[in-house]
């Protein structure tokens, strides 16, 4: 009898679902949570708009002038490394947390259980959407850099850096997901925030860190996204651990957050 009470976004198909069809059901889902996401101001503003002036006053105009950067132009690609890392995140966190969550409190989650929605297709298009966002806003970083001429990094850097940070949003979606089954609607942009800041402060990829927070910044999954990056971009002057380690601990991010998250909803929705 409980089986029959999880969440069908989560359970398994009581049928077998021809591939094709599947296929076209998660394409119009993703497409239609694509442009609810980028038709919202408080979504496609601060996702795809506000990465670039910060960038351009912070990651150019303010460092890309001190001496650190005016002796070693690599860092540069450091900086410009941060500022992807905080513009994938950002999708990810806010629109999958405070968006399931508002959901949820909304009854939308009650709608999605009388739909015969194939199993996973919710999530995956909000995965989707996210990943998608990341992509916009890394191309858009990119060319505000390559237009700023303050990287160094050549296509074939460029094109594993952006693979590695688009793919390594999942991590982030996992979080995201966490938060919106665990919080109410309201409450959601809040813990968001204090999920986000502290992530993007402590993970060092602004300024330096003092010694004493430099072991915290490890266990953050922002800190190991932009290692990896740099890691498969060949910058591994900037690297403070392994890439199979950060490699590892996205993966472990990903698998402990999202099931965590899957095991709520598919326990109380």
């Amino acid at each position: 009898m409980n089986a029959t009470l999880l969440h069908p976004v989560l359970a398994p198909a009581a049928a077998a679902v021809p591939t094709a069809k599947l296929l076209r059901v998660f394409i119009r889902e993703a497409k239609y949570e694509f442009l609810k996401a980028v038709r919202s101001p408080a979504a496609s503003i601060p996702f795809l708009v506000l990465p670039i002036p910060l960038y351009l006053f912070f990651g150019v105009v303010l460092a890309g002038s001190s001496p650190e950067v005016q002796k070693n132009p690599l860092l540069a690609n450091y900086i410009f490394a941060g500022w992807c890392t905080f513009a994938v995140m950002m999708p990810a966190i806010f629109a999958i947390g405070c968006g399931l969550a508002m959901e949820r409190t909304a009854g939308l989650m009650k709608l999605k259980r009388a739909l015969p929605t194939p199993a996973g297709v919710y999530l995956s298009a909000k995965f989707c959407m996210a990943m998608t966002f990341a992509a916009i806003a890394m191309a858009e970083l990119t060319l505000a850099a390559l237009f700023a001429g303050r990287i160094t990094m050549t296509l074939t850097q460029l094109l594993p850096f952006a693979v590695v940070m688009i793919v390594g949003v999942l991590p982030f979606c996992a979080i995201g997901m966490l938060i919106g089954a665990y919080s109410s609607g309201p409450a959601s942009p809040a813990v968001a925030n204090l999920v986000f800041l502290p992530m993007v402060w402590l993970s060092g990829f602004f300024f330096p860190l003092p010694a004493s927070l430099r072991m915290l910044s490890m266990f953050l999954p922002s800190f190991h996204l932009h290692q990896a990056a740099l890691g498969v971009a060949g910058f591994q002057q900037f690297m403070l651990l392994p890439l199979t380690m950060t490699t590892a601990v996205l993966v472990a991010v990903t698998i402990v957050f999202g099931g965590l998250a899957m095991r709520r909803l598919a326990r109380v929705g």
